[in-house]
């Protein structure tokens, strides 16, 4: 079978009137598939970028950044239909954390992937073994907040939601031959409590209160300052990243921040050269500079 199978017919959604005509039809399903694609600055950081909403012949993919007063009372009305999710795990902290909101219930297609044996559930593997397509990943970490989005990005994240309910019945169908099964029988009796674990734990999320980075410069006995210049170059990457600056994410990665606290720039000069990428380095240094060269200038005024 070819992905083109999957491609249903789609609507862009980033008008108000164009979100209230879809919300009927998915009230009318009953059950939909839920998918989305963010900014690079992980799960604790991130924005929504797009979310991808599939009925069995409709997908929509619904614009946050053209609707971001709307995001929250849509979901909130949306979380009262059944959706399929495959690793909620992820996809539930960031609703959890930037709109307060959970759905009510789940049907998360990767641990039902897992409960059945395989071991690489992965949605990309279970759309090979299952439904017998390739799903190409180029546009997985590509810029989802740079509008318009392109052809090959709006193809892709359709696709993705428009799998989750053929991979679900293709499952369902599995488990029904597999349930004499006694290991298989076991794992699948677990699931509702698995998933009642996931649902304690997003709804418990809290924000953590320090960057990994910044506990390892804690544990390296670095000092308040380091600290301090850590936080603020995160809160830079965050920053940058979610406006839609890949370099921001992919040049300040946690090596380089660390280095940087570890062997500051003695100069602007040697900053530059920690930045390898020239379009990066000339629309960021100075503010990297105000940060990671504030301890030259001090010293240079008091001598």
């Amino acid at each position: 079978m070819t992905a083109d199978a999957f491609d249903l017919p789609c609507t862009y959604v980033d008008t108000p009137e164009l979100l209230a005509e879809a919300l009927p039809a998915w009230f009318a399903a009953g059950l939909v598939g839920v998918d989305i694609e963010c900014s690079l600055t992980g799960n604790h950081h991130c924005v929504l970028a797009l979310l991808q909403i599939a009925t069995h012949d409709q997908v929509w993919l619904v614009d946050p950044v053209a609707l971001p007063d709307l995001m929250k009372p849509t979901l909130e009305a949306l979380k009262e239909i059944p959706w399929i999710v495959h690793d909620f795990s992820g996809d539930g902290i960031v609703f959890k954390r930037i709109y307060d909101v959970v759905p009510d219930s789940v049907l998360d297609t990767m641990l039902l992937s897992k409960a059945l044996g395989y071991s690489q559930p992965g949605l990309k593997t279970m759309a090979k073994l299952k439904l017998g397509i390739h799903i190409p990943k180029e546009e997985q970490d590509s810029n989802w907040m740079m509008r318009p989005l392109r052809e090959t990005q709006l193809t892709y994240g359709a696709r993705d939601a428009a799998l989750m309910l053929p991979l679900l019945r293709t499952l369902a169908l599995e488990v029904e031959e597999k349930r004499d099964d006694p290991e298989v029988a076991q794992r699948l009796a677990r699931l509702p409590l698995e998933m009642r674990g996931i649902f304690r734990r997003i709804h418990a999320y809290k924000k953590p209160r320090l960057d990994n980075l910044v506990e390892k410069i804690q544990g390296m006995g670095l000092g308040q300052r380091a600290e301090d210049k850590a936080n603020a170059l995160l809160d830079l990457r965050h920053k940058w990243g979610n406006e839609g600056d890949v370099a921001a994410v992919m040049e300040m990665g946690m090596r380089w921040i660390l280095a940087r606290i570890q062997h500051p720039p003695t100069s602007r000069e040697a900053l530059e050269r920690a930045i390898p990428n020239p379009r990066f380095r000339r629309k960021r240094l100075e503010a990297l500079w105000e940060i990671l060269g504030e301890e030259q200038i001090t010293v240079h005024g008091e001598e």
